[in-house]
């Protein structure tokens, strides 16, 4: 069993799945349901990592307040470790409320000042084990304002020092922040998964092709990028990979990039090779998207194994 640690954020999931009745402007309309669900990048890749047989340890930050406890409790009943998780007696816990279409997209609205928007990154907040740790994922980068270049360096560079892999993914920018203001982070990156989009905006690069030189000039060791309906594109050691989706139904896209982030880091764990990982990553994601909410939906390696098989092109 591999020991994975997430280090990140955390939501509150509302999701509202629309419906077709509508009344008039400033009426009530109706969805057809409303569910509540723990999420956030952290989260979503610590369900998932654990629901495929790693061990996983969460480090995130929530309120002091009924969300907060409301939050612990759905991710206990997922069998998550909860003593990573800290909590903020000056924010409330972050939450979304997330609309998803009929086609399966969704747009969300998030708490901008909330306690996942202020916590840090760093070991002098969380006190960190990383004995015998696999694999170490932050979840995601530009997330917080209360990032910090110096302190993301010292946790990754800790988990390195231990013998561990390190993994990143990203967010749109929140804060007004650049590549440079993680630039000492970078070079401590083994796997950075961003979506095209967030890269492209980073990178200021148009192709995959660019922008995984971008980040390979400042250190990390393996970009991957993704990119939706299109798949997945990877570059390692002067070589690349591109994967087409293999999902075969969309209800709820939400969740997608970081469930896939789960299975490729768990497939990289169990020592696959780059391109049978970015197959695994692909399933979980595909799986991930043919039910509601950002996770959940994986129930097992085995599951992926089999979605795998079957729909491998």
């Amino acid at each position: 069993m591999n020991k994975m640690i997430c280090v990140g954020n955390a939501v509150v999931d509302i999701i509202v799945k629309n419906g077709t009745e509508r009344t008039p402007d400033g009426m009530t309309q109706f969805s057809e349901t409303i569910d509540m669900y723990p999420g956030g990048d952290a989260v979503n890749e610590a369900v998932g990592m654990w629901a495929m047989g790693n061990e996983v340890k969460l480090y995130t930050v929530i309120g002091d307040d009924a969300l907060g406890n409301a939050f612990t409790s759905m991710v206990k009943e997922y069998g998550i470790d909860t003593e990573g998780i800290i909590k903020d007696k000056e924010h409330g816990t972050t939450a979304t409320v997330v609309t998803v279409g009929a086609g399966g997209e969704h747009g969300c609205m998030t708490l901008r000042d909330g306690a996942a928007g202020n916590m840090h990154y760093s070991t002098d907040m969380f006190d960190i084990d990383f004995t015998h740790a696999k694999l170490v994922s932050v979840a995601s980068l530009f997330w917080s304002k209360g990032q910090r270049d110096e302190e993301l360096t010292r946790l990754l560079a800790a988990a390195k020092k231990a013998g561990a892999l390190t993994a990143a993914d990203m967010v749109l920018d929140q804060w007004q922040m650049t590549l440079d203001d993680i630039s000492g982070a970078l070079r401590y990156i083994d796997y950075l998964v961003p979506s095209f989009h967030e890269a492209s905006y980073f990178t200021g690069k148009d192709t995959p092709e660019e922008i995984a030189e971008e980040f390979h000039k400042r250190g990390v060791k393996t970009v991957v990028l993704k990119m939706g309906a299109e798949g997945v594109f990877a570059s390692e050691k002067g070589k690349t990979y591109r994967v087409g989706t293999i999902a075969d139904r969309v209800v709820d896209t939400l969740g997608a990039g970081d469930n896939f982030v789960a299975g490729f880091l768990t497939a990289i764990a169990d020592g696959l090779g780059l391109e049978e990982a970015l197959y695994f990553g692909s399933a979980a994601s595909a799986i991930a998207i043919s039910h509601y909410g950002a996770n959940g939906a994986i129930k097992s390696k085995q599951q992926v194994l089999e979605y795998l098989d079957a729909h491998r092109k």
